[in-house]
């Protein structure tokens, strides 16, 4: 925190110094985003909007700060401008493509990846995208393409990944079962050689939080701030979190805010001033903090986020690691939880290349002991606090629709409308990887995929049974 606010004090004084500065402004508006002063950096950007810019980079630039303000049509008018003036750069046909997918505009983001390919086929990650914005088919898709790609001399790690990530899902969808999870391997194993991952901390964590948040914790009366406003959506990655998202935020009186770090970031700045030595001792601290002063300062972080709406949605999945604290600081609020059986869960997680979160995805013993650690503390939740949580079955969800959805939103407080059935015909934008599934009709053939990679998923489902998992 302290480094990201001295950036922000070093390019308010460079805007001091030369306040028409679109570098300056743009990188305080940038520095303000890290911060999580979203209202603020809205501000400059607006003002930035309204000068006159004469290169494709600074429209780009500007699109960039609409995109993280979730203010999509002002990027992609902001993308479009860059590209006009410079059609031949393939990462302002990048970002366009990207806003457009976002939007749903599925059709015209691959024809916009397709361009960006033509123009710059070492961008390997336009052709992960392209892959993923719809379902590959005999007569139509990019396997051929692929392994030519794969076959270039001096490929990085990161092009490589990426094009086998690509070259799995294109496998999968053509129903080539053993080809997609020999890619998914080739991938992974080049992902997780290439980053820096204590797995075995995560898990120490997780019984950091237990130990931490256990009976004497619940047994002390604290009070919290007095809100209703959020819908907390909780789980692992890849459990059906943007599906419930985008049923609840289909509801008039609901706004999805997306995936927040809000929550986890101001509980740092409570916690700044004690210096935590490690992990531990910030979750040990953690149960210690004010939580009525911490509820208030995650409401004040997200009010620009939520408009005029009585309630929003923040579907971050690794908050199930703070529904204890979440739940003292506003005791009020909403916390749904998400579930999936076991093995298509991490067989999902396992197939999904990541920004940057969830380091533990990428080997399937760490991510299975993972998956056994985020049961425990959902247990312990449970048996802390119950009633707190509502639990969605992914499963019972698809399966029976309107009877699930008629309860989730009972349990969300709301009152039934029959557009939260609708919610695939919403415009409203997505930055998933659900992005191109949740513009359908909920549907039931992902469940039981994993059976298809039975043989790969072994070590898997091995180490579930050993656990006494029901499979």
């Amino acid at each position: 925190m302290g480094g990201r606010q001295a950036a922000l004090q070093c390019s308010e004084r460079a805007v001091h110094l030369k306040p028409d500065s679109f570098a300056f402004l743009s990188q305080q508006a940038q520095c303000l985003l890290v911060l999580n002063r979203q209202a603020d950096s809205a501000a400059i950007t607006d003002k930035l909007s309204g000068v006159t810019l004469d290169h494709a980079v600074q429209f780009d630039t500007l699109g960039n700060l609409y995109s993280q303000l979730n203010s999509h049509a002002k990027a992609l008018g902001c993308f479009e401008q860059a590209v006009a003036l410079e059609p031949a750069n393939p990462h302002f046909h990048f970002n366009r493509a990207l806003i457009l997918q976002s939007m749903g505009e599925l059709t015209e983001a691959e024809q916009a990846f397709d361009r960006v390919i033509d123009l710059e086929p070492d961008l390997a990650e336009a052709w992960l995208h392209r892959s993923r914005l719809r379902t590959q088919r005999q007569e139509s898709n990019h396997v051929n393409e692929l392994a030519v790609a794969l076959g270039r001399p001096e490929l990085s790690w990161r092009e490589e990944m990426n094009l086998r990530y690509a070259l799995a899902k294109e496998h999968e969808d053509l129903g080539q079962y053993d080809e997609s999870f020999a890619e998914l391997g080739r991938a992974s194993r080049l992902r997780r050689g290439h980053m820096k991952h204590d797995a075995v901390a995560d898990l120490r964590a997780i019984d950091g939080i237990i130990d931490a948040f256990g009976a004497s914790y619940f047994s002390v009366e604290h009070i919290g701030a007095n809100t209703r406003a959020p819908i907390f959506i909780v789980g692992l990655p890849r459990t059906g979190t943007t599906l419930v998202e985008r049923i609840i935020g289909a509801h008039s009186e609901v706004i999805a805010a997306g995936e927040l770090n809000n929550f986890a970031e101001c509980l740092g700045v409570q916690l700044a001033a004690q210096k935590p030595t490690d992990r531990l001792d910030f979750i040990r601290r953690a149960a210690g903090v004010d939580h009525a002063s911490l509820g208030e300062a995650y409401i004040e972080s997200t009010r620009h986020l939520a408009g005029n709406s009585a309630r929003f949605i923040d579907k971050l999945p690794l908050n199930f690691l703070y529904c204890g604290l979440i739940h003292r600081a506003m005791p009020n609020a909403k916390i749904v939880h998400l579930s999936r059986h076991p093995m298509d869960t991490c067989y999902a997680i396992y197939k999904t290349l990541f920004k940057q979160a969830y380091p533990f995805s990428y080997e399937l013993l760490e991510l299975g002991n993972y998956y056994l650690s985020y049961c425990k503390l959902m247990a312990h939740w449970r048996q802390m606090m119950p009633g707190a949580i509502y639990d969605v079955s992914y499963e019972r969800l698809v399966s029976n629709p309107e009877y699930e959805t008629r309860q989730l939103i009972q349990a969300c407080g709301l009152e039934w409308e029959d557009r939260c059935l609708q919610f695939h015909k919403s415009s409203a934008p997505s930055m998933t990887a659900s992005l191109a599934q949740v513009r359908k009709p909920m549907y039931t053939s992902s469940v039981g995929r994993w059976q298809q990679y039975r043989d790969g998923l072994r070590p898997l489902e091995d180490l579930f049974l050993s656990e006494g998992l029901n499979l």
